[in-house]
């Protein structure tokens, strides 16, 4: 498109900054679970609260991971953007749902080069545990948590009322 421009390392730093700023879905508030009610209700606090979620929920899936003899997954950005979208869409419309998955699966593999990609959902658990023990609780969700995947990204958001919303997209 313009072959003889070039950009110095900081220029496309800086631009790279700005886009990813400006994205709808990469600037999420934070919230905090409140544990003096067990309705999942969340108060507002900080961007680095809800990344606190879910990088606890990101770490407690790896451990058992680690447990069981597999390898930890590591974080993948744009998955996390596609999950987010995804969470967003869920409390729009108050559901849990794999709605569009197959539109966002292969989103995902276009920017990613991913082979195989699988989702877990979910809505209203008291706290991430009770997620995580849902999710292992189910054969489907199980054999995602324990897939031959590499990489991975989870969305928790809460709707108007608190309650929580769980994605977790996967990806090798």
């Amino acid at each position: 498109m313009f072959p003889n421009m070039k950009l110095s390392l900081p220029t496309l730093a800086l631009i790279l900054i700005l886009l990813s700023s400006c994205s709808k879905y990469q600037n999420f508030a934070g919230y905090e679970v409140n544990n003096d009610d067990l309705s999942a209700k969340v108060t507002l606090v900080s961007s680095d609260a809800h990344n606190t979620i879910e990088a606890e929920l990101f770490e407690m899936i790896n451990n058992y991971r680690v447990s069981i003899g597999l390898n930890e997954m590591e974080f993948e950005s744009t998955t996390y953007y596609y999950a987010g979208i995804h969470t967003s869409y869920m409390i729009e419309n108050g559901i849990t749902s794999h709605d569009k998955f197959s539109e966002r699966a292969e989103n995902i593999s276009k920017r990613t080069g991913a082979i195989f990609v699988a989702e877990n959902v979910a809505r209203n658990y008291d706290t991430l545990e009770a997620a995580f023990e849902a999710w292992l609780d189910s054969p489907g969700h199980r054999q995602n948590l324990e897939g031959d995947y590499n990489y991975t990204a989870i969305s928790i958001r809460p709707n108007s009322n608190g309650d929580l919303y769980f994605t977790q997209v996967f990806f090798r």
